[in-house]
Formats: structure tokens, sequence, C-alpha cells
């Protein structure tokens, strides 16, 4: 019988101060800042956008398929594996601002920021 790990998917609108200071945490000043604000409404002046994390809850086996070996041990309980952050968009798919992954294999210090491009509106 394999003990399967637990990883919980979670997210917060960046309207939220601790969902900001998250963000920042993980992407920086300067990525949260270039975000745009609501004008109008309840949340006029704050940050639009959508974090969304991933977080081991118990380790155990984890199956990755098509790849070599088909899954990995999960030793990282109770840390944050991957953050990303996007800006809902109503009717079509979230706009991708960074990302930000801690693989299985590598050093947590070594876990790299990726930006994307957006267009100008």
């Amino acid at each position: 019988m394999t003990l399967r790990a637990d990883i919980d998917y979670r997210g917060g609108y960046m309207s939220s101060e601790f969902i900001e200071g998250m963000a920042r945490r993980y992407f920086g000043d300067d990525v949260v800042d270039a975000l745009p604000r609501y004008v109008r409404g309840k949340r006029k002046g704050q940050l639009k956008g959508y974090l969304q994390w991933q977080k081991v809850t118990k380790g155990g086996w984890v199956s990755v398929y098509g790849a070599a070996g088909n899954g990995y041990v999960e030793r990282r309980v109770g840390k944050v594996i991957r953050v990303e952050l996007n800006i809902p968009e109503w009717g079509a798919e979230p706009t991708p601002i960074a990302k930000w992954e801690w693989g299985h294999d590598v050093d947590r210090d070594s876990a790299k920021v990726k930006t994307y491009e957006t267009k100008a509106a």
C-alpha cells in the first residue's frame, strides 16, 4: 500500500493584506507594484490579481505520469512549493503575471521567479 502525499491548493485575491504580503515575499515589490488597481467600488485603490499556491500538508509518494521513474517522494511537509500570480478575466483565461516553483530535486534557494510579458491595455 502506497502512502500518497497531500498537497493543498489554496488561493486568494490581492485585495487582501495577507495575500499581498505573500506575493511580495515570493515575487518582490517590483512585480506587485506593477499590478493594476481597482478604480471603482468597495476595493477602490487596492490591487487587482489572484494568487494561487500549493502547500504540502503530508509527505508521501507523488505520481508523475510520463516522466522517468513515474514519481518521487515528497518530504517538504508544511512548505509552499509553487506560487502563481494571475489577473482573472471575466469570461476568459486568467492572464499570468509571475510564477515561483520549487522543484522537488532542487534547493529552495535556487528556485527562480518566472515573469510573463503582458500586453498593454
